[in-house]
């Protein structure tokens, strides 16, 4: 891909290796699998940026209002983005070309992942309702159940089994992804769950909520194993380090914090956004962190 812009890169907070800002931030962020790529949904469509220069590299243009989310396939060949126009959006990630463009939410697109074997993307929305997808064809495969509200995040387990939502209803539901169906509802939170990660090994659920907790929940027994509370007001994102040692987050109160993912106890917090932090995210080698904000900035945080 060609070079776009080469914006200089001044006044970065400590600890920060590059700040993205092209467009305004209006969702999601997602590393590429090998970390060298960060793709960024924002107003004009979806930025792609080089994760060690900071520039951009691509910007993925086909929907018709603001990009709500979007994740990189398993192996890095394909992106999916969800956008206000109640669509999913298949990309060739090497060309930056369309592939396909998937209907059946009647409400914007709020959340889009991949199955870990890459073969099914999932969507939520508004509408409350989750889409599957073939990957491949981008036909329509099903629509799960199980939900009585809104649909603001999700996540797969590591090893696939298990398809995860955040909800309007404060609650966090979980699928079976093989068969579909419904497993079991999580509840405790006292208002939306925005944010949903699981532990590398697949033992633990994060989950983070306008109620301004992290709950880490046991995924052997879905039931709580403690609450962290530190940030003042809305929890909006929740990532775990590659090595499953750290929990990052992301809140209303401008600031990234950093939490022993064993104990729950703070270990730190990263201050350089000027508004609500809507996006944490690590790279696959653990030496960079991703913030995304509602001041229009993703600043590439260099942990080692």
């Amino acid at each position: 891909m060609d070079t776009l812009n080469a914006d200089p890169q001044t006044n970065l907070p400590k600890g920060v290796k590059a700040r993205l800002d092209q467009g305004n931030l209006t969702g999601d962020i997602a590393f590429s699998p090998d970390g060298t790529q960060l793709a960024v949904a924002c107003d004009i469509g979806v930025w792609v940026y080089d994760v060690d220069s900071g520039l951009g590299l691509n910007l993925l243009v086909e929907h018709k209002e603001y990009v709500r989310c979007v994740a990189f396939s398993p192996d890095g060949t394909a992106v999916a983005s969800g956008g206000v126009d109640n669509t999913v959006i298949l990309w060739d990630a090497v060309g930056g070309m369309p592939t396909a463009t998937l209907k059946g939410h009647t409400d914007a697109v709020r959340c889009v992942v991949y199955s870990p074997d890459g073969t099914t993307v999932a969507s939520g929305s508004p509408d409350g309702t989750v889409r599957l997808w073939d990957a491949g064809t981008g036909e329509a495969k099903n629509v799960l159940e199980g939900h009585t509200s809104s649909v603001r995040c999700l996540a797969y387990s590591p090893d696939g089994s298990t398809l995860t939502a955040g909800t309007g209803d404060d609650t966090v539901v979980l699928w079976d992804a093989a068969t579909q169906r419904h497993k079991t509802t999580l509840s405790g939170h006292k208002d939306i769950v925005n944010s949903v990660a699981y532990s590398p090994d697949g033992s633990t659920l994060a989950s983070g909520s306008i109620d301004g907790t992290i709950r880490l929940w046991n995924m052997f027994e879905n039931a709580l194993i403690t609450t962290l509370t530190g940030h003042v007001g809305y929890v909006w994102s929740v990532a775990y380090s590659p090595d499953g040692s750290t929990l990052a987050s992301g809140g209303r109160d401008e600031t990234v914090r950093l939490w022993d993912a064993e104990t729950g106890e703070p270990t730190g917090a990263l201050a350089g956004h000027t508004r609500s932090v809507t996006n944490v995210l690590y790279a696959s080698d653990g030496n960079v962190l991703a913030s995304g904000s509602e001041d229009n900035s993703v600043l590439l945080w260099n942990l080692t």
